[in-house]
């Protein structure tokens, strides 16, 4: 029940979202069916199997809904999850396992991977590692020949695989009095070519933020990432600076030196490390270890992507150290109360995160509205990126995104949407849509004349300029609305300068794209507006200490 809860929770929300930052790259730059298509590196990591499941999911479903992928996701999430309960059940008891399993299930502070497609990377490798040590757990030539099947799969999502493939290796060298080692080390020995062949075809050719500083501070890393991990868990780690990057380590850190104290005193006690606690040190080790070498901006302890597999081999560690305790009833009601907490706290963290990626899912929709309403037009090479795109998780050009539209549906907003769409959201697309049309206001050798087919604008509210006619604006620190005309307007500073020109299109609070240009008074301004596929007129709003003159270009004839 806890798996199904979690599950829809988490389809539900995400489903709602766009595709965010990583997302991107595997949509537009890997279209191709071609070796290197799948076996370039991303980051440093061989992702041959994230880009399967992306040709596969896009060609099926295209890019119009997330749901599919969701879907995909969360079940990957939850086959991890199935794999640590079937692990724990048979060391510590069926009930202990439902509690180390749930946090996992509900981890809030690991919002990237549950909410981000693009963190199948870890989630695939994490549920096929988790895989591996079930199979192991058969101590049998079946379960070897198994292990080594979903070693060979975490292999192919991400980096991560190799933290398992050390506890494997552990395995097959610690277990070598029980089993003699040599028939088993085909198990790690194929991964391993097969990933070194990789690696000297392409993954050699990946940046890697390794130095002897990422040396010098690794150990304290680790440190970080166990104490992020205990945070994560138990529900402490909280949102940073009002933003929904997890941190925690206020908590995590003492609450760390405190459980390493203890696992050190229940290692005393035992006399000796168990082979399987060796096995699972070595994998959450090798994890924290490399994460400290590699570390770069966006990368780091606390960093949400790392929670969820941080926290894993957290449990992993925990149960071995807890193999033989006896569990009574009088636990029961306080493991309970924390474990209600936790998922309480990381729910509520869960659900300002979606929130958060809500809001920009509703910004990248618009934008790439804009994009499309602009695509007669638009320079193939034009970007998108933070500054005017208004989100970091949005980095594409249009020539790219407009031919994956046309082959795989469009993620964007219609205009209808768009007008319906949150300010936010409307106040990004009118910038992007100023941007492509390169919409700016230019001298004119004369402002347009006076009189004739001229309208006063009504203070109190919107005017339309028509297309062959003129209005005259009454000074004021703000002009009321104007309607703009298709294809532009002429200005005249008549009466005095107009010092502040805005547009809007499809923003109703506040026009939000300042065209930066002042005409002198008796002095004309030519403001040329491209078309496009939208019949959304643009709007402007002036501000002029007298009376200025707007005319529409289909009437007026600029020199």
């Amino acid at each position: 029940m806890a798996a199904i809860g979690a599950g829809a929770y988490i389809v539900v929300l995400g489903s709602k979202l766009s595709f965010l930052l990583d997302d991107w790259t595997y949509i537009l730059d890997r279209r191709g069916f071609d070796l290197d298509t799948f076996l370039q590196p991303f980051n440093e990591h061989l992702v041959a199997a994230d880009v399967a499941i992306w040709k596969l999911l896009v060609a099926l479903f295209g890019i119009g809904s997330t749901l599919p992928y969701r879907l995909v996701s969360t079940a990957m999430l939850l086959l991890s999850a199935w794999f640590l309960f079937v692990w724990v059940r048979r060391r510590i008891g069926a009930r202990p396992a439902l509690f180390a399993t749930v946090p996992v299930l509900f981890l809030g502070a690991g919002f990237e991977d549950l909410l981000w497609f693009s963190s199948i990377s870890f989630l695939g490798a994490a549920a096929c590692g988790l895989g591996m040590l079930v199979a192991l757990d058969r101590g049998d030539r079946a379960g070897d020949r198994l292990a080594c099947v979903w070693l060979t799969a975490s292999m192919l999502f991400s980096s991560l695989w190799l933290a398992f493939a050390v506890g494997a290796a552990a395995d097959v060298a610690l277990r070598r009095l029980e089993r003699p080692w040599r028939p088993r080390a085909y198990l790690v020995t194929i991964p391993v070519v097969l990933y070194a062949i990789w690696w000297l075809g392409w993954g050699h050719s990946a940046e890697s933020a390794l130095s002897f500083a990422n040396l010098a501070g690794t150990p304290r890393y680790v440190f970080d990432s166990i104490a992020a991990a205990i945070a994560a868990v138990l529900g402490l780690a909280i949102p940073v600076a009002s933003t929904t990057a997890p941190n925690g380590l206020d908590w995590g850190q003492p609450l760390a030196v405190a459980a390493i104290a203890i696992a050190g005193r229940r290692v005393y006690r035992l006399q000796r490390v168990p082979t399987s606690l060796w096995v699972v040190l070595a994998i959450g080790m090798t994890f924290w270890i490399l994460g400290g070498l590699d570390l770069k901006a966006g990368r780091t302890a606390s960093a949400s992507r790392y929670q969820v597999p941080g926290v894993i081999f957290l449990v992993l560690v925990a149960v071995e150290l807890l193999r033989g305790v006896e569990f009574g009833r009088r636990l029961l009601g306080p493991a309970t109360a924390i474990l209600a907490a936790a998922v309480i706290s990381n729910v509520v963290f869960f659900h300002q995160a979606s929130e958060s990626f809500l809001s920009t899912s509703q910004i990248e929709r618009a934008d790439l509205a804009a994009v499309e309403i602009t695509r007669d037009t638009v320079d193939p090479e034009f970007f998108l990126d933070e500054p005017l795109a208004g989100t970091p998780y949005l980095h594409l050009d249009a020539g790219s995104y407009l031919s994956a539209r046309d082959h795989f549906g469009s993620p964007a907003y219609t205009s209808a949407q768009l007008a319906g769409s949150p300010e936010p959201a409307r106040l990004h697309a009118d910038n992007v849509l100023a941007a492509i049309l390169a919409i700016e206001l230019k001298a004119a050798p004369a402002p347009p004349p006076a009189g004739g087919d001229t309208t006063v604008a009504d203070a109190t509210g919107p005017a339309e300029v028509p297309a062959a006619g003129c209005v005259r604006v009454p000074g004021g620190p703000e002009s009321p609305l104007l309607r703009l005309p298709r294809g532009g307007v002429l200005l005249g500073a008549t009466g005095g300068p107009i010092e502040d020109l805005r547009l809007a299109r499809f923003a109703t609070d506040e026009p939000s794209v300042d065209l930066r240009t002042a005409i002198p008074a008796g002095a004309g301004g030519e403001l040329k507006i491209p078309r496009d596929r939208s019949d959304v007129p643009w709007r402007l709003r002036l501000d002029t200490g007298a009376t200025a003159t707007i005319c529409g270009l289909g009437g007026r004839q600029s020199s």
